[in-house]
C-alpha cells in the first residue's frame, strides 16, 4: 500500500504524522511525506521575493526531513517530496495521480497567518478531486 502524507509546517502536522505512522505500521505501507512551500506573492520592489521563496522552500524541506527521520526511526519505509507552488491542493492531487497512491492522509487545519482565512479549503479540495481515498485527521 502506498500512502501520500500531506504535511504543512503547523503544529497539527505532528498529529497527522503520528496517525500516518500508526496506519503504515498496521498495513505494512510505504509512506511518501509531501510538503508544499507556497510561492510568495510578488509585491514589487519592496522585497526580493526570490530570497523569501528560497527561505520558505528551505524551511519546508527542513521540516519534511525531520518528519522523515521520525518515520524511519519508527521503522516505516518513507520517501520525501518537497514541492513549490501556488496551490497545495492541486500539487497534492497531481502527485496522488502520478504516483498512483492508494490513500492520502492530511490534516483538516492549515497554518496560521493568511491561511487562517482558507482553513479547510486545501483538505476540502483534495477530498473532492483526489483519485484515491483521503483520510482527514481532526
Amino acid at each position: 500500500m502506498k500512502i501520500l502524507v500531506a504535511l504543512d509546517q503547523s503544529q497539527f502536522a505532528a498529529t497527522v504524522l503520528e496517525k500516518a505512522l500508526e496506519l503504515a505500521r498496521q498495513q505494512g505501507a510505504e509512506l511518501t511525506l509531501m510538503t508544499v512551500a507556497e510561492d510568495f506573492m510578488d509585491i514589487g520592489d519592496y522585497l526580493d521575493t526570490n530570497v523569501v521563496t528560497d527561505k520558505l522552500f528551505a524551511s519546508a524541506k527542513a521540516s519534511a526531513e525531520q518528519a522523515v527521520a521520525k518515520a524511519k526511526a519508527a521503522g516505516v519505509a518513507t520517501n520525501i517530496l518537497v514541492e513549490q507552488g501556488v496551490s497545495p491542493a492541486d500539487l497534492i492531487i497531481s502527485q496522488a495521480e502520478s504516483g498512483k497512491f492508494d490513500m492520502i492522509i492530511m490534516g483538516h487545519q492549515g497554518k496560521k497567518g493568511m491561511s487562517r482565512f482558507l482553513i479547510g479549503s486545501v483538505a476540502a479540495r483534495v477530498v473532492a478531486h483526489a483519485p484515491c481515498s483521503v483520510l482527514v485527521i481532526r
